[in-house]
């Protein structure tokens, strides 16, 4: 829906590198609109296999996200409390 929320289709977040996905979803991101993050409600193998559909969806066409890579970036920005800018997530595009 128009204004809710960015699309998933083409985008690059999604299609780019996991390293800012996984980010994303796990601590959220803010810009004009704010995501919350959801590494806390959700574990590795499930929130692989959510992106891993997100970018197998809606003519996206990239590669897998495994649990591993969830769980290496997890304990990478497991201290952190707050959702992420695009300034932050950039370099990781």
């Amino acid at each position: 829906m128009k204004g809710l929320a960015p699309a998933l289709a083409g985008s690059s977040w999604v299609n780019g590198s996991p390293q800012a996905l996984v980010r994303i979803v796990l601590n959220g991101k803010v810009d004009q609109l704010a995501m919350p993050g959801l590494g806390p409600a959700l574990d590795d193998e499930t929130l692989a296999a959510i992106l891993t559909y997100v970018r197998k969806s809606w003519g996206n066409d990239a590669g897998p996200i495994t649990p591993d890579t969830v769980q290496s970036i997890r304990s990478l920005v497991a201290k952190r409390d707050e959702p992420w800018s695009e300034e932050e997530l950039q370099p990781l595009r």
